[in-house]
């Protein structure tokens, strides 16, 4: 899950204007662990994904609540002020720069994530 999760980095492939990776990945995760793991699932099965399907608005809403939106663009904007296009150069160096400064970087929010998700988990 970890390698085909990879590209979804910066709103996948560092568009910046898609889904944050982590918000991405959050997902995946949730998906994995509360989908059916058949072709043909059951009647049982499926209501369960159903009430699961609660827990992906969940997190939706408290990604939403914690960094500003589920975009890329919109967590950078939380989180360093400002917008960046992780694709352009000067941009992103301009990204990198803030970071050492505050001595933070997006790390912060995937580790926020996966806490979350963790706990939604077990």
């Amino acid at each position: 899950m970890l390698a085909a999760a990879i590209a979804l980095a910066g709103g996948g492939a560092r568009s910046t204007y898609g889904s944050c990776g982590a918000y991405s990945g959050g997902l995946m995760a949730l998906s994995a662990r509360m989908c059916p793991r058949t072709e043909n699932p059951t009647s049982e099965q499926i209501a369960e994904l159903e009430k699961s399907k609660v827990k992906f608005y969940e997190f939706r809403d408290w990604f939403v609540n914690e960094f500003g939106g589920v975009s890329c663009s919109e967590a950078l904007h939380k989180l360093f002020g400002g917008y960046y296009i992780l694709a352009d150069a000067e941009s992103y160096a301009a990204l990198k720069k803030l970071q050492e400064q505050l001595g933070f970087n997006c790390q912060v929010l995937t580790a926020k994530t996966a806490v979350k998700i963790a706990e939604m988990i077990l």
